[in-house]
């Protein structure tokens, strides 16, 4: 009955091990390396590790990291949407859109901003900041990052 449990472990082991093993990174991932000494991050698109060295390419140029020097590896995860820029995405285009309905709402007496109906100031506010707010989020988010276990 002992050599059971011992028999477990040995066809288990292999398994346990392999779970907790790192990861893999696919070439042409994107991914961002944090090098120490002297620091500075490197973004690029993965494309070989060996014993010694991470390859990755920046732009049309390969970079070659030595392990030895990197702190952190880290793989994109996608954009994402900023909320205070699309906050003030909204209130900027919501002030750009009432000025525009404003020049547009302007009656027969010359009265600037005055007509008979304020329809025209409203739903130039209200597209100006639906549009802002949607160009502030999507033009001042951010990329995201996951650490990879090394």
């Amino acid at each position: 009955m002992r050599s059971l449990p011992a028999a477990l472990v040995i066809l288990l082991a292999p398994t346990l091990v392999s779970a907790q093993a790192a990861p893999r990174i696919e070439p042409g991932t994107r991914i961002r390396v944090t090098v120490a000494n002297p620091y500075r991050r490197e973004v690029g698109l993965y494309r070989a590790i060996t014993d010694r060295t991470l390859q990755l390419s920046a732009g049309a140029t390969p970079v070659t990291i030595p392990l030895a020097r990197i702190e952190r590896i880290e793989q994109s995860a996608g954009r994402r949407r900023s909320l205070p820029g699309g906050i003030a995405g909204f209130v900027v285009g919501a002030a750009a859109g009432g000025a525009v309905g404003c020049l547009a709402n302007s009656d027969d007496y010359g009265a600037f901003c005055g007509g008979q109906s304020d329809t025209k100031v409203i739903v130039g506010a209200a597209l100006g900041g639906i549009a802002g707010a949607a160009l502030g989020a999507v033009l001042f988010g951010g990329e995201r990052w996951t650490a990879i276990e090394r």
